[in-house]
């Protein structure tokens, strides 16, 4: 978890989560890199990318969500 006021434009953070592997029920633990590109600490929102995908406005909640360090697989 990363507290909102401690983010920086270009920070890299990281989004992990469970996601499926394929058609099945198991499920694995998942790490996905987030490029912070800039902040407005007055709506307090960020301009990020997702996994290298286009920049989109975070909220605070979202950011939130996110880590510092990736997970580590066993």
């Amino acid at each position: 978890m990363v507290a909102f006021s401690k983010i920086k434009p270009g920070d890299v953070l990281w989004d992990c989560h469970r996601e499926k592997m394929g058609n099945t029920t198991a499920s694995r633990m998942g790490s996905w890199r987030v490029n912070v590109i800039s902040i407005d600490p007055d709506k307090r929102t960020a301009v990020a990318s997702w996994n290298g995908n286009r920049a989109m406005v975070y909220s605070e909640r979202q950011l939130k969500r996110l880590r510092r360090s990736p997970h580590q697989h066993r």
